[in-house]
């Protein structure tokens, strides 16, 4: 490992006091002089079109300044793809799930607004709704978008080899249906903006937004104004878990109210909002097969999903996607792939990505099947996986290259730490263990038709530094990560650093936090930022100290000659040089595009990439299962991240940690429950079940260090990866300590005592 003053060190979260001191400022603690404050008239239906909405009453309260419905926004459509343009900034004649807004308010103070709402009167025609896959499928459904008469939003398919020749070759083929449910996103801050109108004309948004790049580029179709007329400014976020990605309603019903108003108007969104209206992850129920030979050796997988994904697409086209070409088929050998997936719209609150987005269920859905085909052959579960993991000099069905990649050192490391070998010696009754892996590409992202990533790093007449750029601290640590980069460059402490807030009229582009892009992006961008700074400064100080500028080194605060270390000076002495004595502020810029990727000149062409970088989880769990209650209790988490060379070990440690409680919630409890009309039923944090510290098991967590060759300092992402391991580890576990194989999220006692009664009765009756 090279000499790195901070890259590879633990160091503090550069946020860490001013949210510990309750300092941070989020979205809904800004207030500007003469603001209102809004409110959302929600429908009460999943399906119904809107005959007519009459406001004169609430227009006519006290302390009303404004009211807005569908009829006051554009009805320009926008969306992830042009294909899948499904959404309107306000809808005017239908609503197609619960809680979908018709209507806001803007008054003086957040009682008169909620007053005003119920003022309000809507005339609807309930329409027959579908919340299921099954219902919104069959012939004769009623229809939710005219533009989908079957009801389904997109279909994605991949095909690899020969697939029902590699079935027909195996010694075994295993099948099974397998089920997930819906889960929300789990921030803790809810949505929240602030909009106005400055003087220039330009809409400004101050808001919980986790890609603002993406939320700018929709929020402008949506309202039909031009980029340069939307200003967006991030001020800190809590939590966003890729359910902040989009424009909302209340973005758009807050701008639409400042603009109709000429005031400032805040909307801060319940909970119950939230979990009852907005982002959720897809249900989905996978038809799969896998075949292998009779030493386990993988052959074939052939899959059908069904995603259903509630009322707009969303992103679910990439959903679909990485399904079947990602999560599916990575981290073992599979040479013959079937996949096939449709997402299905139904009466239901739209889903999006949600952390992970669908690796999570691809891998939960493939390490459970592996698992059950490894029972059959009556295979060790460590050793099928060691067997099939993918080595340096792979290549997958796409046609990648596997390089930097070193997965077994990641199954070796978690099979000892969890104590494999010994516990298959010396089983504990009621306990088992479970494994779950993943392999992503890291660094691949392109959406909205951008994928680099730039900075502007300025070093001040003091010598401290600023760093500008468009990435957005969502909690994962992007700024402090952004922080230690400029710092080592330029060889200060972090102390000296400071990373400025995400505006959009002075931020340098950057296409978001998303697909575990931020800590490749952004380190690339701002490292070639800070060289560029690096470099002005080692002009100055090559004529000052007399070296060539190649000799100049930069550490601990001071510019030094590598080959006549006594020629030096403070690296404040060389600013001051610089700004005073040559006229020239030092300002660096740089921007950063994987390097392993190429852009066909063809229109509509995706990336390719070749060689391709991967990164890859592995982790074990064990559970108990209590054989009387069947509650089940998370004893022990080992997990090996390979994830290049670490830029702060300390906060990826965290996100490995905090990606195994989120995906652990979903194995055993999580689940967005509504009634036969499509009413939340549990939309509030005391009957919506999470993880809490609470229920977090002891947690081993290891760094399998294998730098990438092609990203900065080596590094590869691990936001979303994080929580794609935990879901299959757990579900195999508590599998393992039953002895029967659940299919079906989430594995609730109740499940588990009906499973143990059910067997009992077959055992019985046989």
């Amino acid at each position: 490992m090279p000499d790195y003053s901070v890259i590879g060190k633990p160091v503090p979260r550069v946020d860490a006091r001013v949210k510990v001191t309750g300092q941070a400022v989020y979205a809904a603690d800004i207030s500007l002089p003469g603001q209102l404050y809004g409110a959302l008239l929600r429908a009460p239906y999943a399906h119904a079109r809107i005959l007519n909405i009459d406001t004169s009453r609430a227009e006519k309260l006290p302390g009303v300044r404004g009211v807005v419905t569908g009829k006051d926004f554009p009805q320009t459509k926008f969306g992830f793809l042009p294909q899948t343009r499904d959404r309107v900034a306000w809808p005017r004649d239908k609503v197609r799930h619960y809680g979908e807004a018709v209507a806001a308010v803007a008054a003086i103070d957040e009682d008169i607004a909620e007053e005003a709402l119920d003022l309000i009167r809507v005339e609807y025609e309930e329409l027959p709704a579908v919340l299921t896959a099954e219902q919104a499928l069959r012939p004769g459904a009623p229809v939710i978008h005219d533009h989908a008469k079957d009801n389904v939003a997109y279909r994605h398919s991949f095909h690899h080899g020969n697939v029902d020749r590699a079935f027909a070759e195996s010694d075994i083929v295993k099948e099974a249906v397998i089920r997930s449910q819906r889960v929300t996103c789990g921030f803790i801050e809810p949505h929240a903006i602030l909009a106005h109108v400055d003087a220039s004309g330009t809409v400004v948004l101050q808001g919980s937004l986790q890609s603002p790049y993406i939320v700018w580029r929709h929020f402008c179709r949506g309202m039909d104004l031009p980029l340069g007329k939307v200003r967006i400014i991030n001020p800190y976020i809590g939590g966003g878990f890729s359910g902040k990605q989009d424009p909302f309603d209340l973005d758009f019903a807050a701008a639409g109210l400042a603009m109709k108003t000429g005031r400032p108007v805040k909307i801060v969104m319940s909970q119950e909002e939230v979990l009852a209206t907005q982002r959720q992850r897809h249900a989905k129920e996978a038809r799969i097969k896998m075949g292998a030979k009779k030493d386990g050796t993988l052959t074939a997988v052939d899959c059908r999903l069904v995603a259903e994904g509630g009322a707009y697409a969303c992103v679910s086209p990439l959903n679909m996607q990485i399904f079947g070409e990602s999560g599916l088929i990575f981290p073992y050998r599979i040479p013959n792939v079937r996949y096939e997936g449709i997402r299905v719209y139904t009466n239901r609150a739209p889903c999006g990505a949600v952390r992970g987005q669908s690796l999570v269920i691809a891998r939960y859905v493939a390490e459970s099947i592996l698992t059950m085909l490894c029972e059959d052959l009556g295979m060790d579960q460590f050793e099928i996986r060691l067997k099939n993991a993918y080595r340096n000099g792979d290549v997958t069905p796409h046609g990648m290259h596997v390089e930097n990649l070193d997965l077994v050192g990641a199954l070796e490391r978690v099979a000892k730490d969890i104590g494999w070998y010994e516990r298959k010696k010396s089983p504990i009754p009621n306990r088992g263990i479970g494994f779950g892996a993943i392999g992503l590409g890291t660094g691949l992202a392109r959406i909205s038709g951008y994928t680099a990533s730039a900075a502007v790093v300025k070093v001040t007449e003091d010598a401290t530094v600023n760093v500008i750029y468009g990435g957005t601290e969502i909690g994962q640590g992007i700024d402090t990560v952004a922080a230690q980069v400029a710092a080592e460059v330029l060889g200060v402490p972090v102390d000296d650093v400071t990373v400025d807030e995400e505006d959009t009229n002075y931020s340098i582009l950057e296409a978001g936090m998303y697909a575990s892009r931020g800590t490749v992006h952004v380190s690339g961008s701002i490292k070639a930022a800070a060289e560029d700074a690096r470099r002005q400064i080692a002009e100055v100080a090559a004529q000052k100290l007399e070296v060539p500028v190649e000799d100049i080194e930069l550490r601990d605060r001071r510019v030094f000659s590598r080959s006549h270390p006594q020629r030096s000076a403070t690296l404040l002495d060389i600013v001051r040089e610089s700004y005073y004595g040559q006229a020239k502020p030092i300002y660096g810029r740089g921007s950063w595009t994987p390097p392993y990727l190429e852009f066909p000149g063809i229109k509509g062409a995706q990336l390719v990439g070749h060689p391709f970088e991967y990164a890859a989880i592995v982790q074990a769990i064990e559970a108990e299962v209590d054989p009387e209650t069947g509650k089940v209790k998370v004893i022990k988490s080992a997990l090996a991240d390979e994830l290049g060379q670490p830029i702060n070990p300390m906060l990826l440690a965290g996100q490995m940690e905090g990606g195994t409680l989120a995906s652990m919630g979903q194995t055993l409890f999580e689940d967005c429950e509504i009634d036969g009309k499509g009413k939340p039923l549990n939309a509030d944090f005391l009957n919506y079940k999470m993880c809490t510290s609470m229920d977090a098991p002891e947690q081993v967590t290891q760094h399998v260090i294998c730098p990438s060759a092609h990203t900065t300092f080596g590094a590869k992402g691990g936001g979303e990866i994080s929580t794609n391991t935990s879901l299959p580890a757990a579900v195999n576990a508590v599998c393992a300590a039953t002895g029967v194989r659940f299919t079906d999220l989430p594995i609730t006692p109740q499940k588990i005592v009906a499973a143990w009664k059910g067997k009992k009765k077959n055992t019985k009756d046989g």
